[in-house]
């Protein structure tokens, strides 16, 4: 495929992915225009719009809806990098080392498969229903992530390069910065997209424990009022985020594994 080719491709994704959500809102304007459906259950996208104008002009609650998401932003932030950080380390250590992935297997596997809101009891028990319960549970279910994601990296490493590294006279550390390291990027990269996507979704869960900042406060305490387009409001905002967030991530994945895909 020749230059010209690439940019006609790569023009044309990019107007499908720009076309596909302009339809959906058409498809649903049109739907809340000709009344199949009720405001109170699917509110038309003007009526969102409004209310998201409401909110950035007047805030919510009392507090401004910048003050909403620079307080789940911050919470997000301070658990994932945490999280993800912990998870890579521990994966890694399990890929290379048996003795460590015996040692690590059955808490981890015991609670991968625990949903984050079974854990919400526990958690008020043993750390109140402050900050550090909210952050706690984003952490665990990224660190759970990123460590399956990198030790699957590692263990993806081609045993030919690594009896060709071996065979060169690379040690220890060699092998694992020029060998292991780059074959389980692609799958850490993988692993950091999937996360973040978990760590907005626990947000609004997280965000169950009490306080009265945050976007998940701003969709729980909306809905328990039936303020279906504050609600609304709010999960597009964490959408938002997440889709800079994926979009970000992917691009510096493309940048720093820039083999993958030319093998």
């Amino acid at each position: 495929m020749n230059r010209s080719d690439e940019r006609r491709e790569r023009l044309r994704y990019v107007l499908v992915a720009t076309l596909s959500p302009l339809a959906i809102l058409a498809l649903w304007a049109f739907a809340a225009a000709r009344g199949w459906t009720s405001p109170i259950i699917l509110p038309p996208p003007s009526a969102i719009w409004a209310s998201f104008l409401d909110m950035a002009a007047n805030g919510y609650s009392g507090v401004s809806l910048w003050t909403h998401v620079a307080a789940s932003l911050a919470r997000v932030s301070v658990a994932y990098v945490a999280g993800a950080a912990l998870g890579v380390g521990l994966g890694l250590l399990r890929g290379r080392s048996r003795l460590i992935d015996a040692v690590l297997l059955a808490p981890a596997e015991l609670l991968r498969p625990i949903p984050p809101l079974g854990l919400i009891p526990l958690f008020i028990l043993w750390f109140g229903v402050g900050e550090t319960s909210k952050v706690l549970l984003i952490f665990l279910s990224v660190l759970l992530i990123m460590m399956v994601n990198a030790q699957a990296g590692v263990r993806a490493s081609s045993l030919d390069s690594l009896r060709a590294a071996q065979s060169m006279g690379a040690n220890r550390w060699q092998v694992f910065r020029f060998v292991v390291l780059p074959s389980a990027l692609p799958q850490i990269m993988t692993g950091l997209r999937v996360a973040m996507g978990t760590a907005l979704t626990i947000l609004v869960a997280s965000e169950l424990l009490g306080g009265d900042r945050g976007l998940g406060f701003l969709i729980l305490d909306a809905s328990s009022f039936f303020r279906t387009t504050y609600v609304f409001a709010g999960v597009a905002v964490i959408g938002l985020i997440g889709l800079a967030t994926d979009r970000g991530l992917a691009w510096a994945g493309r940048r720093i594994v820039h083999w993958e895909g030319r093998r």
